[in-house]
């Protein structure tokens, strides 16, 4: 059986040439929400890159050709007009941030980013699904106490103590915004959603606030929250899950 597309080790030698080059167009394919699409729009948007985001009506036709049957899909274009191809999230979301130097440098530090994505990545999907699918209000309510009660304040007493250590200077790892910045922040602003500002603020969270405040002022990503088709996705995101 050949391999897939995706996966086949005659791109090897290409993928490795192109890992490291800034100046081709990407393809990102996910819904017109933020939801699993969202950090690597942000790292697109971030690092300068040039990138379109295909519509995904047709997804059910191209859903059996897809290696997992889900999105996010990446699709790169060098300027020589070689093509790449990367599935699943935490693939796609690490080699952007390797490509765009939000990832820290050695070993040490990508251990260190690796680890606090991982323990951002957790909660963000415990919220999507136990709270933001459900459609039972009284199994949603359960949730949410849970989630305001206990998962929360757990997550912020553990996330506001590393940032701490590191100087509370608005960064997880050294002095540069890093992958699980950009996750923190997207995480912070869907508490915010639950909870107004009782659980998370500049106020009652210093050090992860900040955090929120270094990765919105990135100018590739004002510019990119700026345009009629991040808009776009904000609406579609709270129409369907509640929050921006």
């Amino acid at each position: 059986m050949a391999p897939h597309p995706y996966f086949d080790p005659a791109q090897a030698a290409s993928f490795n040439e192109i890992s490291t080059k800034k100046d081709s167009t990407f393809e990102l394919k996910y819904f017109n929400i933020h939801g699993f699409g969202a950090i690597a729009r942000q790292l697109l948007a971030s690092g300068g890159a040039k990138f379109t985001l295909p519509n995904a009506d047709n997804w059910a036709e191209e859903k059996p050709k897809a290696p997992f049957g889900v999105m996010p899909l990446l699709k790169e274009t060098s300027s020589d007009g070689r093509v790449i191809q990367i599935a699943e999230t935490d693939a796609i979301e690490r080699y952007l941030a390797k490509k765009f130097d939000f990832y820290g440098s050695g070993a040490f530090e990508e251990v260190l980013v690796n680890t606090f994505s991982s323990q951002v990545n957790d909660m963000n999907s415990k919220l999507f699904l136990q709270y933001f699918i459900t459609s039972d209000p009284e199994l949603k309510a359960k949730a949410k106490e849970n989630f305001v009660t206990k998962l929360i304040p757990e997550f912020i007493k553990n996330h506001e103590a590393h940032l701490q250590a590191n100087g509370a200077n608005g960064h997880y790892v050294g002095n540069k915004t890093t992958l699980p910045d950009f996750k923190l922040s997207q995480v912070v602003s869907i508490i915010q959603s639950i909870s107004g500002e009782d659980l998370v603020s500049e106020k009652l969270t210093p050090a992860i606030f900040k955090v929120k405040t270094e990765v919105d002022k990135i100018p590739g990503l004002v510019a990119w929250k700026q345009t009629e088709e991040f808009k776009a996705l904000s609406k579609a995101n709270f129409d369907r899950l509640g929050y921006y």
